[in-house]
């Protein structure tokens, strides 16, 4: 067990030289990217991933994925964009937009736990659905002009600090209760572990599933929250490519693939590095469309680092 607490610890240590080596190089390649303007930047930034991937942290725990969040984020800010358009309040438009995402997320956790249904599955096949009822209910043409109640979610500060990075802490706090703290962190776990092991000893498998993937649908909401009142729109494509970013920050961090441990902290250090990433990439002129390859590379290099881990640790074991 110390063997596997000391790999933790320098599996994080390594992520946060990769960090600093990583700002250090941006530093080299543009005098911009350690100003306090970008500094702010990269930390609103990383709020987005940081919310997905608090949700997707609790999923892969369960050894599952759920690859619906970035439709999820897309079709439950167009209801909360429509519920702002139709006057019936900032705040009213927010629950309404959160209560789709935890029903969409609910309806992934039923299809998995009643119907047998693989997570992949399930989710590539609801992502399609959402992305496609998000594209219809605006026939494809972005909503934007909010009130500035609603805006101040995505450039509000408090201080100096974005109330989009306040936010982004509190649901990674709520995370780590969770997991850390609650049965359901626990039942989690124990599914990603060994479900027939779970299973037997009383584990509610179908109801974890239901409230796993709920959770998920609200954090990537809650995202939409923020990515919608930042640009003032919402549109159909929003969240494209989220689910990948949210899923190579949990792996990145210590959650492994495989399922039966998780690591809140290092999935906000695994964010924080894609946001990072993300920024320092921008600010040198690298076209988007090759910052999705690279961050597809990080996502490989942080799966084969965790299998590496995980035979590690099964090593250790024996």
């Amino acid at each position: 067990m110390g063997g596997m607490k000391r790999q933790d610890h320098f599996q994080r240590l390594g992520l946060l030289i990769f960090l600093l080596l990583m700002i250090g190089l941006f530093k080299v390649l543009s005098p911009y990217f350690l100003t306090s303007v970008n500094i702010i930047n990269i930390l609103i930034q990383s709020a987005v991933p940081i919310i997905a991937a608090s949700g997707m942290t609790l999923v892969i725990a369960t050894a599952g994925i759920d690859l619906s969040i970035g439709s999820i984020l897309a079709l439950s800010s167009i209801i909360m964009a429509w519920g702002m358009k139709s006057h019936i309040g900032v705040f009213q438009s927010i629950s309404l937009g959160v209560a789709a995402g935890a029903a969409m997320g609910a309806l992934n956790g039923i299809g998995i736990a009643r119907l047998g249904v693989s997570p992949f599955i399930i989710t590539l096949g609801t992502a399609g659905i959402y992305r496609a009822l998000a594209l219809i209910f605006t026939e494809a043409r972005p909503i934007y002009g909010f009130p500035i109640a609603f805006r101040l979610f995505g450039i509000g500060e408090i201080g100096r600090v974005p109330l989009s990075v306040m936010g982004s802490l509190m649901v990674v706090s709520g995370m780590y209760f969770i997991l850390m703290w609650t049965k359901l962190g626990t039942h989690a776990r124990a599914i990603g572990s060994n479900l027939e092991g779970a299973y037997r000893m009383g584990v509610p498998i179908d109801r974890t599933f239901i409230s796993v993937y709920t959770i998920s649908g609200v954090t990537a909401s809650l995202a939409g929250v923020i990515v919608t009142a930042r640009l003032n729109t919402a549109e159909a494509i929003a969240g494209l490519g989220m689910e990948l970013e949210a899923i190579a920050a949990v792996v990145m961090g210590g959650t492994s693939f495989f399922g039966g441990e998780a690591s809140i902290a290092g999935t906000l250090l695994g964010a924080f590095i894609i946001g990072t990433l993300g920024n320092g990439l921008t600010i040198i002129n690298v076209p988007s469309y090759y910052q999705q390859l690279v961050i597809g590379l990080v996502f490989i290099i942080a799966v084969l680092a965790d299998r590496i881990r995980r035979e590690r640790k099964l090593n250790i074991y024996h």
